[in-house]
């Protein structure tokens, strides 16, 4: 099932960032040589409360978000994905943070009744324009920012599989560091993929968001970005060369972040070799 799943269908697992933080942006699967996916992806944040490092703050906003994702197999064990995104809220409309991944997953060893793959990944993330930064309506923090990341998958031949992906994020300054990390697990098969996750990011530091003294910011771009998010994702062929996906998400505590509901739909286009 595993094989089938690796070398005919290499679904697009909708592994980039729907939202103002930085996320854990690769997964455990290969495209595999010469194939290619192409994704539109259309999201909807709520926010109920904004999370201080202290309780939360009675700020609530929402935006949308358009994404355009590619990601493309070079060898049967390196991949490249980049992300186009762009965001609007009550008042700011504009490109956010362009980022790029290499993906090497060189190590693929049977145990048991599966395999386990595992590798490093790196990743680059760049303002593609000067958009707003400061105020309830901020469209980013306007970082560049260098992410190397580790990969660990197990897939058990029978379709399931758990996967543990992290590292760090080395963000410009005034942007604080931050480690990242997510986990999921699920099930694939011909007519389906589906996955539930955590994901979390924990900042180096940082001010904080109505933070006093040493900790008041002169600046959003100093804020240091806590959360922890669950959620879940399903796909569906349509066709061969054709795909969608249904998404949701929530965040359960943080700091200097939104108390969110995250709900996003997408169309995947399949290019094979």
């Amino acid at each position: 099932m595993s094989e089938f799943f690796s070398n005919n269908w290499k679904y697009a697992l909708i592994a980039y960032s729907l939202s103002g933080v930085v996320q854990a942006q690769v997964d455990g699967f290969n495209k595999g040589g010469g194939n290619m996916d192409v994704v539109a992806s259309f999201s909807y944040e709520k926010g109920s409360a904004y999370y201080l490092a202290e309780g939360t703050a009675a700020i609530k906003r929402s935006r949308i978000a358009a994404t355009l994702f590619a990601v493309r197999g070079f060898t049967e064990d390196l991949d490249l994905q980049l992300s186009i995104p762009f965001i609007s809220n009550s008042t700011e409309s504009a490109f956010q943070d362009a980022s790029a991944f290499l993906k090497w997953l060189p190590i693929k060893t049977s145990v048991g009744n599966g395999k386990v793959t595992l590798g490093p990944a790196l990743g680059y993330s760049v303002p593609l324009t000067g958009y707003q930064t400061e105020g309830v309506n901020a469209i980013g923090q306007h970082a560049t920012s260098v992410i190397p990341m580790g990969v660990v998958q197990y897939t058990w031949n029978a379709g399931w599989f758990v996967s543990l992906v992290g590292g760090e994020v080395f963000a410009s300054d005034p942007t604080p560091d931050a480690l990242i990390g997510t986990l999921r697990a699920g099930h694939f098969n011909a007519t389906h993929y589906w996955e539930l996750f955590v994901q979390g990011q924990k900042a180096d530091g940082g001010k904080n968001y109505r933070g006093i003294g040493e900790l008041a910011p002169m600046s959003f771009t100093q804020l240091g970005v806590d959360f922890l998010k669950v959620g879940g994702k399903y796909y569906r062929p349509i066709g061969k060369r054709f795909g969608i996906v249904g998404e949701a998400g929530y965040v359960l505590s943080g700091r200097n972040v939104d108390q969110a509901v995250l709900l996003a739909g997408s169309f995947i286009l399949h290019l094979r070799n």
